[in-house]
């Protein structure tokens, strides 16, 4: 698998690729926009991908564990089926985004925005949960063993604190 530095993938994208699956990627992300990319299965374990808008982007099955996503947007993004154990996803934007059967076990939600989100299935045992917004997320079958809600505005609107 060829390795595509950051300015090489700014210079792709600018140009109008967009498929990025099983390219392996440069750690440090941060702050790029690679809206509407797809980076389905990809392995961005560890990476460093704060503030960066990845809007409607694909990570499906990707390995996004310990990844660092604070202030990141990936509004209506698609992270079905990825592992984000132990991540960072501090005042992150996750407004309508598609998460469906994604690992989140001991990750840190503070301050984000999961309205509308699809969290049906996941795993989110020991995740922490401080002043997120979760309005209109459907929880159905979520693990929520061990989970910490301080000040979150829960699905139904109501504020939940444990």
């Amino acid at each position: 698998m060829a390795h595509v530095n950051r300015d090489e993938l700014i210079r792709r994208y600018a140009a109008g690729e967009r498929n990025f699956s099983g390219v392996n990627l440069d750690v440090d992300l941060s702050g790029i926009d690679l809206s509407g990319a797809d980076l389905t299965g990809n392995n961005m374990e560890e990476f460093y991908l704060a503030s960066a808008i990845l809007k409607a982007v694909s990570l499906v099955n990707a390995k996004l564990f310990e990844a660092c996503l604070n202030s990141a947007d990936l509004t209506e993004a698609d992270l079905r089926g990825a592992d984000l154990r132990r991540a960072s996803i501090n005042v992150a934007n996750l407004t309508n985004t598609d998460l469906r059967g994604a690992r989140f076990h001991n990750t840190s939600f503070h301050k984000a925005d999961l309205i509308g989100a699809n969290l049906s299935r996941t795993d989110l045992g020991g995740c922490d949960f401080w002043e997120a917004d979760l309005t209109g997320a459907n929880l159905e079958g979520a693990n929520l063993r061990r989970t910490t809600f301080r000040n979150t505005i829960m699905p139904d609107g109501t504020i939940r604190n444990n």
